[in-house]
């Protein structure tokens, strides 16, 4: 029995470990994790062929980078495969909501998927902001997959040197 008690240790350390690993990865992940929900329309050319709609996954990761400069935050989102039309940005209180549509692409109907990693439907993505801004002055691009946004910081926000008289 002695023998077992260092193995049952080693085991609940190498289970602990694997634990705070997937917690630690989680924690970084979640927010970037976004489900997609196709749409169901019968007039659209580009839900033909959704039968394979259901065996798309629902969920992908839309990883982005937050960068304050001082005097604007610029948000970059990677979210390959669409088009400028398919977002619909807003800021609301503190957030940044990126709400679109990556549609379905089938350019021919021979043969059959293997593999489907890839979402599609709508989705939402909110992402905090770390200081207040202004959205009527807000400038957004898409190019090569990248969405990015410019917010400028609002004026009361904005970090300034305070020299002190002498």
């Amino acid at each position: 029995m002695a023998i077992l008690n260092p193995i049952k240790q080693r085991t609940a350390n190498v289970l602990d470990n694997v634990a705070e690993g997937w917690s630690r990865l989680w924690d970084k992940a979640r927010t970037a994790v976004t489900r997609f929900t196709p749409k169901k329309r019968e007039d659209d050319l580009q839900t033909q062929g959704s039968e394979w709609l259901p065996a798309t996954p629902g969920w992908s990761v839309l990883g982005a980078e937050i960068k304050e400069t001082g005097k604007e935050i610029v948000v970059r989102l990677e979210a390959p495969g669409m088009e400028a039309d398919d977002f619909d940005i807003q800021v609301i209180d503190d957030s940044l909501l990126i709400r679109g549509e990556k549609h379905w692409q089938r350019s021919d109907t021979k043969g059959r998927y293997h593999l489907l990693e890839c979402a599609y439907g709508e989705f939402e993505r909110a992402i905090p902001l770390p200081r207040p801004v202004d959205d009527g002055h807000a400038k957004a691009k898409y190019r090569r997959g990248v969405l990015t946004v410019t917010l400028p910081i609002t004026k009361a926000y904005q970090a300034r040197r305070i020299d002190i008289a002498r």
